[in-house]
């Protein structure tokens, strides 16, 4: 057993832009109750993949498979910015990802972003634990 603890951020679903500058975003996840909802359903689901014989070669790890793979947490800021999914951006219609925002807005951006430390067990996933992040 042993005690880890990392960082993850939300994706964003929605970002507004007023005058080149970034007045707000939405992520995927703001509060402690759906972090947690969610996290413990991609623990599910790769448990479930377990039982099917879906990890034959490797055994699954929480960071790689639950947060990295199934869930819609990054690991780092930066992550959140490179995500390739489509999101509302209103105020700039000619992108509809994070990243493709010019430079300076997705730095506004990235300093928006909330976050949470999540403290779990290597070896026991369902005992985890989260704190929000300071922006």
């Amino acid at each position: 057993m042993s005690i880890e603890k990392i960082k993850a951020y939300p994706e964003i679903t929605e970002i507004t832009i007023e005058n080149d500058k970034v007045k707000s975003l939405v992520q995927e996840y703001n509060d402690l109750e759906k972090v947690q909802k969610h996290i413990k359903n991609c623990i599910e689901t790769v448990r479930n993949y377990t039982k099917k014989g879906y990890y034959n070669l490797v055994q699954p790890e929480f960071v790689d498979e639950v947060i990295t793979v199934f869930s819609n947490l990054e690991l780092s800021k930066k992550d959140v910015i490179r995500v390739n999914n489509f999101i509302e951006i209103a105020g700039f219609p000619q992108c509809n990802r994070i990243w493709q925002l010019p430079d300076e807005m997705k730095v506004q951006a990235s300093k928006m972003l909330g976050g949470f430390e999540i403290t779990y067990d290597s070896e026991n996933w369902e005992d985890f634990s989260l704190q929000p992040l300071e922006k």
